[in-house]
């Protein structure tokens, strides 16, 4: 507690310089800090939250020793030699190699994440109650202005929100993905897609989703004001009303709206900010594409190759976006590793056309919408003020009922993750049968990609249930071997 009261008075110290701190300021920081940190001994919500935050990481290193102890066997094993003869031991070794850098450096990278994720949730607080209110009420406003008070907080927020995650990414892109040549981004190109990333993602996306959110539950949803009893301290107007017992029905319908949207909308206007999306090049594989194309009856014209040999060297091809913004985009990378083989190109591309043809992007926004339901249900339940204040702020409101539930709630996104990952893996096996009907054989394509992507042939089996949204190139291999030579056999 001492420690982080006076890491507090430190920081208001340094904002009081830039005029944003009132005589008082500093005190309040500090008994935000302090009330943070005593109600992780006596609080109904802050104490299990911090206790499924540890139990979820140390289920992540238990699940990393495993696979450090299974990557450290040499050699091809006899279940990926029998599925995939074609495999080089030396080239498992080096992709083995790589599978345990990445994890070795999960190990640090987790308890990195969280202690940064930790010192969030205590910062959220402080500069809530204090810089975020005192750059308010020198601009002319009150305490009840809720949304210019999240949004002071959302930009004083910022640079630690920014800052924290680059140790862990410069590692991982200049050290990690370097060494095993895959990195292909320069300092000044990294940099501008981390700031791209953040603007457009974190806070634009993030202020457009949560401030109509904010109202709609905070004008259609809301409940009585509290008592003046709720605020520990005096200010200019009492906050806003928390959420009421009707916000949850208004929080999910623009939450489900919003995604759909975005669906629509990403791969059109937010995607090309990040990569140059041109139509794929003619030769034999625009033909190729545009004839598979054809003969599946997808309704979709837009074929385009992106330049993601510009950040990586990894593969990847994918269909997007819902109605009239569909399309096809194949990386130039995946073109070079398969050597530009029209056959096998068209093979991911048909797996690719599979998940489009069988409605798989309806099906996934379908999960997500009963998703949204659940938790905005949950959020609906939970209409208790304690759930604001055990997290350090000083008094409940619409959008702190918001993020204090939305903090609770990501302890049970693994679960919903480990849930979505063994769906996603059923819909994988559908897309290579798709290719199959198609009359493709993917297996040497899959064969090319792990060779080049260095993927793990062998991951731990309890790390693949929870942690993989694909079968394994194995398991994928194998369902290909089965379904062809059940094709055979009906042939014959």
């Amino acid at each position: 507690t001492r420690l982080s009261t006076t890491a507090s008075v430190m920081w208001a110290s340094f904002l009081s310089r830039w005029g944003l701190q009132p005589p008082a300021l500093s005190a309040l920081i500090a008994s935000a800090s302090g009330s943070l940190v005593a109600s992780a001994s006596t609080s109904s919500y802050l104490r299990p939250f911090l206790a499924a935050s540890l139990l979820y990481h140390g289920f992540e290193q238990y699940i990393r020793w495993r696979r450090r102890a299974r990557l450290a066997v040499k050699g091809v094993p006899e279940a990926v030699a029998a599925a995939m003869p074609e495999v080089d031991p030396a080239e498992y070794a080096r992709a083995q190699e790589y599978s345990a850098a990445k994890n070795n450096f999960g190990f640090v990278a987790d308890l990195y994440g969280l202690a940064t994720g930790l010192v969030h949730l205590w910062l959220q607080a402080a500069v809530w109650n204090g810089p975020a209110l005192s750059l308010v009420l020198r601009c002319g406003g009150t305490a009840s202005h809720e949304l210019a008070r999240a949004g002071a907080s959302m930009l004083l927020c910022a640079p630690w929100d920014l800052l924290s995650g680059v140790p862990v990414d410069l590692y991982r892109t200049f050290v990690l993905e370097e060494r095993f040549g895959f990195n292909k981004h320069t300092w000044l190109s990294w940099l501008g897609d981390s700031l791209k990333h953040f603007v457009v993602e974190e806070l634009l996306m993030g202020s457009l989703m949560m401030a109509p959110l904010v109202l709609l539950v905070r004008s259609l949803g809301a409940a009585p004001p509290l008592a003046a009893r709720a605020c520990p301290r005096p200010v200019t107007a009492l906050p806003s009303p928390p959420a009421g017992p009707s916000s949850w029905m208004y929080g999910f319908g623009f939450t489900s709206l919003f995604v759909l949207l975005l669906n629509v909308v990403y791969p059109v206007w937010i995607a090309p900010l990040f990569n140059t999306f041109a139509p794929l090049p003619e030769g034999d594989v625009r033909d190729g594409v545009e004839a598979l194309v054809k003969s599946s009856g997808i309704n979709c014209s837009r074929i385009f190759q992106v330049d993601g040999s510009r950040q990586s060297a990894h593969s990847n091809a994918y269909v997007a976006g819902f109605f009239g913004s569909k399309r096809i985009v194949i990386y130039d990378t995946l073109i070079t590793h398969l050597d530009g083989d029209v056959e096998d190109i068209c093979a991911v591309v048909a797996h690719e056309i599979g998940h489009a043809q069988l409605h798989h992007n309806y099906a996934l926004l379908g999960v997500s919408t009963a998703q949204l339901f659940v938790m905005f249900r949950l959020f609906g339940v939970c209409t208790d003020p304690r759930l604001v204040t055990d997290f350090g702020f000083d008094a409940p409101c619409a959008y702190l009922s918001l993020l204090t539930f939305f903090t609770l709630w990501s302890v049970a996104m693994p679960l919903v993750s480990f849930g979505l990952n063994a769906f996603t893996r059923q819909l994988e096996y559908q897309a290579d049968a798709y290719s199959v009907r198609l009359g493709f054989d993917i297996r040497k394509a899959l064969a090319k990609i792990s060779k080049t992507n260095l993927s793990d042939l062998n991951p731990d089996p309890l790390d693949s249930l929870f942690h993989h949204s694909h079968p394994t190139t194995v398991q994928r291999v194998l369902a290909v071997k089965q379904l062809l030579d059940t094709c055979e056999r009906k042939a014959l």
